[in-house]
């Protein structure tokens, strides 16, 4: 026995500390689990960021159509048209007609969805009876020398224009007329007719201009001087307020003017003009062109599912009330 190498009497030997095999399973499962937790609160925060991004993209993208639209609408002005003659073609003969010789004119369309609670939600209870309006007015591009432009929902398929959704277009003839004159009326209807009654003068590349894809519904009510509406909303509902001069709001059997329309002619125009528009974010519009046509109604069942989505915009614009055009 070598009693050089053993420990003195009462003394034990150092151990070294360490860790157990299992002590160090549990805290290497206790760091996957503190790790795992990281990565989702880390990756549901940058989930949450990249949707605010786009919803501001989107907001951003609505918020500058508006602005155009706004823009565009304020170069709106009253032809002051003090007579609706027009030269009956091929004789002598005049006529007199109720339009379309009109400053401003805001047709209800009959397109659009067609899902009821789509419509009953947008329609505030089924007082306004069109989730889609055409818009078209006159503007003076240069002195005596006017064009119509207008504003119009051409919907995704031609051949279906039910089908729910359109695109927003911006409208502005190319080939301007002079309002001077006898036959001034007679070349306002002109322009009114392109917009109106020729849907591929229309939708040519040259007159129009693609603003917004995704659009559920485009509606536009004009004001009259007092601040009341002028549309089917008050009348013929109610007679509140007196119908302008020169301001035709239909259908109006009483007064022969069959169109769902608003109309203002000789020198009538609205005080103001509010727009509203209601579009679908992207990542929706996507799913929606995805769906298949058939069964039917299908489509209509996911934008009614999708409705607390729908992004909607509202402006409403002052108008002009006095022309530099003398008749």
């Amino acid at each position: 026995m070598n009693l050089a190498s053993s420990p003195p009497l009462g003394i034990r030997p150092r151990r070294h500390a360490a860790f157990s095999l299992l002590e160090m399973l549990v805290g290497m499962g206790m760091l996957s689990i503190i790790m795992l937790a990281l990565f989702a609160m880390f990756n549901q925060t940058q989930r949450a960021l990249l949707a605010n991004v786009g919803q501001s993209d989107v907001m951003e993208s609505g918020r500058s159509v508006m602005d155009l639209l706004v823009r565009d609408l304020v170069r709106a002005h009253p032809a002051n048209l003090t007579t609706n003659i027009v030269f009956v073609p091929g004789t002598t003969n005049i006529e007199e007609v109720i339009q379309p010789a009109a400053s401003l004119v805001i047709v209800r369309t009959a397109a659009g969805v067609t899902n009821a609670t789509v419509r009953q939600l947008f329609l505030d209870n089924w007082r306004r009876d069109s989730l889609l309006h055409d818009l078209f007015y006159l503007t003076e591009v240069r002195p005596g020398l006017w064009t119509g432009s207008g504003l119009f929902v051409a919907a995704e398929d031609p051949n279906n224009p039910d089908d729910g959704l359109g695109t927003l277009y911006r409208y502005e003839d190319r080939q301007p007329v002079t309002l001077r004159g006898a036959r001034g009326a007679e070349r306002a209807n002109v322009l009114y007719r392109r917009f109106f009654e020729n849907a591929q003068y229309r939708l040519q590349a040259t007159n129009s201009s693609r603003l917004l894809d995704g659009v559920l519904f485009f509606r536009t009510t004009a004001f009259g001087p007092l601040g009341e509406a002028l549309d089917p909303t008050v009348w013929p509902r109610t007679n509140q307020f007196p119908i302008p001069n020169d301001v035709l709001i239909g259908p109006n059997n009483a007064i022969f003017f069959p169109l769902n329309a608003t109309l203002f002619r000789g020198r009538a125009f609205p005080s103001a003009v509010e727009l509203e528009l209601g579009m679908l974010p992207p990542e929706l519009l996507q799913k929606y062109r995805a769906l298949p046509e058939n069964p039917p109604g299908i489509r209509a069942r996911f934008l009614t599912n999708n409705i607390a989505n729908v992004l909607v915009f509202r402006q409403r614009v002052p108008m002009a009330t006095s022309s530099s055009a003398v008749p």
